[in-house]
C-alpha cells in the first residue's frame, strides 16, 4: 500500500525519512497539526516533552480510525527554535520505530501561543 521512493540520483535524506511515498489507498486520514498541550490544558514541558505529546496525540488520533504509524504517509513539524531540530529528528525517528514517511520540517518565528515550541500535523493512509 504505501511505497517508499528513494530515487539513487538525489542527495540521501539528512536522516530517517523518505523523500516520496507512493500511496495506493481508500482512506486517507488528514491529521491537523498538534501541540505539546496535556488533556487537561497543560503544557507538557520543555521541547522535547512537547514532542512526545504531539507524537502521542498523532498515534491517538491513527488509532480512532483504526490506523497505526505503518500508515504515515507525511509528515509536517514546525519548530520555533532550530536548535531543536536534532531533538524533533531524535524523538520522530525513536517513534517511528523504522517507519520513514515522507518529512519536511520548517523552523518558524513562531506558533499560535508563544508557549508551543512545536506542532506536527500528519497524512496517513489505510
Amino acid at each position: 500500500m504505501l511505497t517508499p521512493h528513494k530515487p539513487n540520483t538525489l542527495h540521501p535524506p539528512f536522516s530517517a525519512y523518505s523523500p516520496g511515498v507512493e500511496a495506493t489507498a481508500a482512506r486517507w486520514l488528514h491529521i491537523s497539526g498538534q501541540v505539546g498541550v496535556r488533556k487537561d490544558g497543560s503544557l507538557a514541558g520543555d521541547a522535547r516533552a512537547q514532542m512526545a505529546e504531539c507524537w502521542a496525540h498523532v498515534f491517538e488520533i491513527l488509532k480512532s480510525a483504526n490506523m497505526g504509524k505503518r500508515n504515515l504517509v507525511k509528515i509536517t513539524g514546525y519548530v520555533t527554535d532550530p536548535r531543536d531540530v536534532g531533538a524533533f529528528r531524535q524523538v520522530r525517528d525513536g517513534l517511528l520505530e523504522g517507519h520513514e514517511p515522507a518529512s519536511t520540517l520548517v523552523v518558524v518565528a513562531a506558533l499560535a501561543h508563544p508557549d508551543w515550541r512545536v506542532e506536527i500535523e500528519a497524512v496517513a493512509a489505510a
